[in-house]
């Protein structure tokens, strides 16, 4: 007798994201990652916090340069077929506007960032950064809060070791975003700070 075999699931694309996963303000979130729909957890308040002291001076110096648009979560990124993701932050330069649509992002944008947790810290890594970098994302950040550090990885390479690290101590700056600079410690300060 022959055993049985599992049938393989069928891997999703952006376009089954698309039908499964109408815009609901209250409802939960998902992203699609190599063909799973994985739901996203509620992130926690230190997240929460850190997320939005970056968001404020990001989005001031980049409007006052003119130098693209600024984005937080939730936000599609239609990174390829079966890569759909909502980084916490994502900038888009003036030069690659056109990766804009009603939908969301099709295509890369030049700088996410992602806030590491326990729930998303394995596929942040293992998954994500990878497909990010291969798709062209000319920056990816990942904030780890327990390190207090954003690490920046970038494409050259084709390593997985971060072209810079940069801690609570330091002011970050970015390539891909000439003429920013935001000083890290006040921002984990805020976020650390006991409840």
């Amino acid at each position: 007798m022959i055993p049985p075999t599992a049938k393989p699931r069928a891997r999703l694309t952006n376009a089954d994201y698309m039908a499964l996963t109408p815009p609901v303000p209250d409802g939960p979130r998902y992203q699609l990652i190599n063909g799973e729909l994985i739901a996203m957890a509620g992130a926690i308040f230190q997240h929460q916090v850190f997320l939005f002291q970056l968001f404020l001076p990001l989005g001031t110096q980049v409007n006052a340069l003119g130098i693209g648009e600024i984005f937080g979560a939730p936000y599609d990124v239609h990174i390829d077929e079966f890569n759909t993701y909502q980084p916490d932050l994502l900038f888009v330069s003036n030069a690659r506007r056109h990766i804009f649509d009603v939908h969301g992002i099709t295509g890369a944008p030049d700088v996410v960032v992602e806030i590491l947790s326990d729930s998303t810290r394995r596929r942040d890594f293992n998954e994500k950064l990878p497909v990010y970098l291969s798709a062209g994302v000319r920056e990816v950040w990942i904030v780890d809060l327990d390190a207090r550090t954003v690490a920046i990885y970038t494409g050259a390479g084709g390593a997985l070791t971060p072209a810079r690290v940069f801690t609570g101590d330091d002011v970050l700056v970015s390539d891909a975003m000439p003429g920013v600079a935001v000083a890290l410690g006040p921002i984990f300060a805020r976020a650390l700070a006991d409840l």
